[in-house]
């Protein structure tokens, strides 16, 4: 998977640290969703926390997938 900074919904562009709600506003609801864990570094401490993954198809191009925590856009990946 390659991370990207943003990525474009109609004419709307989409970054990390946005909520849920721009997001679902600006692309709509997720062609699917899945659950993962992943490892983060909070106060010189890593713990493994649960992340939720939203994928948008994007036609003629790779889906994107939304990582999202605590109900904020953490990071953009290509799949």
């Amino acid at each position: 998977m390659q991370k990207s900074d943003s990525f474009r919904c109609g004419r709307t562009l989409v970054k990390a640290n946005e909520s849920t709600n721009a997001l679902i506003k600006k692309c709509g609801k997720p062609v699917r969703k899945y659950s993962s864990k992943e490892t983060v570094s909070q106060n010189g401490r890593q713990s493994r926390v649960g992340v939720s993954n939203w994928v948008y198809e994007r036609r003629g191009k790779k889906d994107m997938i939304v990582s999202i925590r605590s109900g904020t856009v953490m990071k953009l990946q290509l799949d």
